[in-house]
């Protein structure tokens, strides 16, 4: 199979060489892509073209940014722009069954109106006939005014499964199967999707047979109606409180969106039982939901007849807000110079705000063009951006060094989604930790998204220092590149019956190879290299490695037909290129589709890393499917109180929310 080596050079991007050998796949096509950094798509609108930037801090908040031109002054940070986020209880026979329902006013005061409707409108799901919000509804012709253009249920969009507890992209109509219409005045105030038509006429009556009261003004106070408390419409109190919990969606959505959040102040929320009074205490017949925001959508899409699952959205969910970051004038930036003139940068008003200037850079710049003038496979290379006085956009250079960038954050995820032309992915060779890339396909373009964080590397002066173990790098630089090598060209990539979802990821990028497969000696080897040395001349630079190789890839290049036994089967050597075995930890696992070969801890210049057969193999009877499903943990809360959940799909007991991510 064909091996791409990643050299590193004596600037911030990292040259290319591409050596290529091999058996051409038969679906090669020609490709053009540029070999100019691509602009930004708010600039020049089309293909091959940077889409959007996003972060995710350390945190959890996801942070997209704009595109600002070099010269040009961030816009001013959105003020509140009115906005009032809150949540409502659900009431059933005057008990609490729901204390975490977050929506907009509109959206509370509909709901809490008393007048509010839900129409069953599954039947309506990929046709003409399918409202938006705020259509009208003609009573007499059973027909909105408004409908939903008929190409947007093929979109594809992150479809949450309750049950695997995971996301996974989906055509808008494969996701969901169900839907309601909240309709109050003759007008359509939000809808609610979901899995099936039986969840979604479950819903309906649910919500047709519950008390919604606004809980802004208790939310206020730092506090929520405890689960199962009784609600008294009379006084409008309830028998007991706790401290409130804000959904990591709320929270993030109101930093971007400049949302009024109740209970937003970082005050230490007490734990009594005191009894604040409800804002309001209607006695609907009929009640509607809380899916106006595309947030409140897929929170609430995700649960039939149980509030609680509608209190944040799946990847998101997490504890209360943290205390406000320093505000833009107290910040105190780390040391940078300026180095080359970018034509402008990805950034955010609230930059300084959310934490991300500690580094001392004030924006992104993606460099996304083809490898080299010679080749069509995309690079594409994340750097720190600098602003001066005049707005003008430069690289944010290490004091004294301008040539190399100033180390990205660790703490953050890069997602950058670019339009390509008809790419066909064949392997992705990274820079950095836990890469991934997604292809969606447009009528007119191909979307790529790379997500991942950056990694140190050590970058030479000179071809020189990364061979050999008197190497000393000039400096190391936190990097985020990803080179994307294409199937479906003439110098492409790939064996005919592969999937292109093969993965490699190092911080050796002196030298950095894709798997080569020798199938006399059913051998895998690749090399990843840098300098001996960091820049002190003293400290050993040590390095990772990681492929994902998909189950199919494996039988195809690898002749391992059995990928249950990969774990015991398979065994991993580290050999420097003096000679002999360096200290490294190396795991062979086979998981979701993919065996994934993990090295870390083994020293520099360049070391030759081989995978094999273990003598006297035998292939197992075991098969995947055959093997005990992984076990995962959630954390869930109620109040103050929280509890750990293990199993293969755990789920929070009734009245617990999660909170954090699943491991």
């Amino acid at each position: 199979m064909r091996k791409i080596n990643l050299k590193s050079g004596t600037v911030v991007v990292a040259a290319i060489a591409l050596l290529v050998s091999g058996i051409l796949p038969s679906h090669a096509a020609t490709l053009r892509v540029p070999k100019t950094s691509w602009a930004a798509c708010a600039v020049q609108n089309g293909t091959y073209c940077v889409e959007s930037v996003t972060i995710t801090t350390a945190q959890g908040k996801v942070v997209p940014l704009q595109w600002v031109n070099t010269g040009v002054a961030v816009p001013a940070a959105q003020p509140n722009n009115g906005i009032s986020f809150a949540p409502v209880a659900k009431v059933v026979n005057g008990v609490v069954k729901g204390n975490g329902w977050w929506m907009d006013q509109y959206q509370r005061d509909a709901l809490t109106s008393g007048t509010a409707v839900y129409m069953d409108i599954s039947t309506l799901i990929g046709g003409g006939k399918y409202p938006e919000i705020g259509a009208k509804y003609d009573s007499t012709t059973k027909l909105f005014d408004v409908t939903r253009p008929q190409d947007s249920f093929t979109q594809v969009v992150d479809c949450w499964d309750p049950v695997a507890n995971n996301s996974s992209k989906k055509a808008f109509s494969d996701c969901y199967k169900g839907a309601i219409a909240a309709v109050n005045q003759g007008e359509v105030k939000f809808i609610f999707n979901y899995a099936s038509p039986a969840e979604a006429a479950a819903a309906a009556k649910d919500f047709s047979t519950s008390t919604w009261v606004d809980l802004k003004d208790l939310a206020n106070t730092q506090q929520q109606p405890a689960f199962n408390s009784k609600y008294d419409a009379t006084a409008k109190t309830f028998s007991k409180t706790e401290p409130l919990y804000t959904p990591i969606w709320v929270t993030n959505n109101s930093l971007v969106n400049g949302w009024d959040v109740a209970g937003t102040p970082a005050t230490a929320p007490s734990t009594g039982n005191t009894v604040p009074a409800a804002s309001a205490s209607p006695d609907p017949s009929a009640s509607p939901d809380p899916s106006a925001s595309p947030s409140a959508t897929a929170a609430a899409g995700t649960a039939a007849t149980d509030v609680t699952a509608a209190t944040s959205v799946p990847g998101t969910d997490g504890v209360a807000p943290a205390p406000l970051a320093p505000n833009e004038q107290t910040t105190v930036q780390a040391p940078v110079e300026a180095g080359r003139a970018l034509v402008g940068r990805w950034t955010t008003p609230m930059w300084n705000s959310l934490g991300l200037g500690s580094l001392g850079y004030d924006g992104l710049f993606v460099d996304a063009k083809a490898a080299n003038e010679f080749v069509n496979h995309v690079m594409i290379d994340v750097v720190p951006t600098l602003t001066g006085a005049d707005n003008k956009a430069s690289l944010a250079g290490q004091p004294g060094n301008k040539s190399y960038a100033v180390s990205l954050d660790s703490d953050i995820v890069i997602s950058v989604t670019v339009r390509t032309g008809d790419i066909h992915t064949g392997v992705t060779v990274a820079v950095g930790v836990d890469t991934t890339v997604t292809t969606q396909k447009m009528p007119d373009f191909t979307k790529l998204t790379i997500t991942g964080t950056a990694v140190n590397v050590p970058l030479a002066k000179s071809a020189a220092d990364c061979t050999g173990e008197a190497g000393v790098a000039k400096a190391l630089v936190r990097q985020f590149q990803t080179l994307i090598v294409v199937q479906n060209d003439t110098a492409g990539f790939g064996v005919d019956g592969t999937t292109g979802n093969m993965y490699v990821g190092s911080n050796g990028v002196c030298s950095l190879t894709t798997p080569t497969w020798d199938a006399t000696n059913k051998t895998f080897s690749w090399t990843a290299a840098a300098p001996h040395f960091a820049p002190d001349g003293t400290t050993q630079n040590l390095g990772f490695y990681k492929a994902v190789i998909p189950f199919q890839d494996a039988a195809v290049l690898w002749g391992l037909t059995n990928p249950a036994d990969a774990a015991t089967a398979l065994t991993v050597s580290v050999t420097t290129e003096a000679g002999g075995s360096t200290a490294a930890i190396s795991t062979v696992s086979a998981k979701n589709g993919n065996i994934i070969i993990d090295t870390s801890g083994f020293g520099y210049s360049k070391p030759k890393l081989m995978i094999k057969i273990k003598k006297g193999y035998k292939p197992s009877a075991k098969k995947i499917s055959t093997l005990p499903a992984p076990k995962y943990t959630i954390t869930c809360a109620l109040g103050a109180t929280t509890k750990k959940v293990v199993g293969t799909a755990p789920a929070c007991p009734k009245g617990y929310v999660k909170v954090g991510a699943r491991r």
